[in-house]
């Protein structure tokens, strides 16, 4: 898909704004940094404009900031270089093993003091001797764990039967 010509495009966008403020990362911020970047950009540009990319080649590993005046973009290098920002960890994404393990705990658990372990790994183990992929026999377990008054959001947890037949639990 092409630009029209009289789109504002990013290289006409950088040779507008040719100073530019760079930070060093490569990860991504959490929600509130990003934030904080933003409204950084906004107060120092004030009326005027700015532009924030993703840095490449020369400028990769880099988030780099375009300002119209060398000094805003100045400005902008210094707030970044004083707060630390570059710094800031990185979200947390997915669970740790630590949650991991304690979710597996939770739903044997469950399956053990309700005796919906036996149920559930049967399920699992009769889909795949009929052939079944491990998604469907997946399926087929998540199934028999909602159907024993699993609640939705702890059926995929439960319906991990190579951890209960691991566990010799069924």
């Amino acid at each position: 898909m092409g630009r029209r010509k009289g789109e504002d495009s990013i290289a006409s966008r950088k040779r507008r704004m040719p100073f530019v403020a760079k930070i060093r990362r490569d990860d991504p911020f959490r929600p509130e940094d990003e934030r904080e970047i933003e409204a950084m950009c906004r107060r120092i540009a004030g009326a005027d404009e700015f532009m924030s990319l993703a840095g490449w080649r020369e400028d990769a590993g880099f988030r780099v900031f375009h300002f119209p005046t060398w000094a805003k973009a100045r400005t902008m290098q210094h707030w970044i270089d004083r707060s630390g920002i570059a710094h800031q960890p990185m979200p947390k994404l997915g669970e740790t093993a630590e949650e991991r393990v304690e979710q597996q705990h939770e739903a044997l658990a469950w399956g053990l003091s309700t005796g919906a372990a036996r149920a559930i790994v049967q399920a699992y183990r009769q889909a795949r001797q009929r052939g079944e992929g491990e998604l469907t026999a997946f399926n087929a377990a998540a199934d028999a764990a909602l159907a024993l008054g699993r609640a939705l959001d702890r059926v995929n947890d439960t319906a991990r039967a190579d951890r209960l037949v691991r566990e010799g639990h069924a």
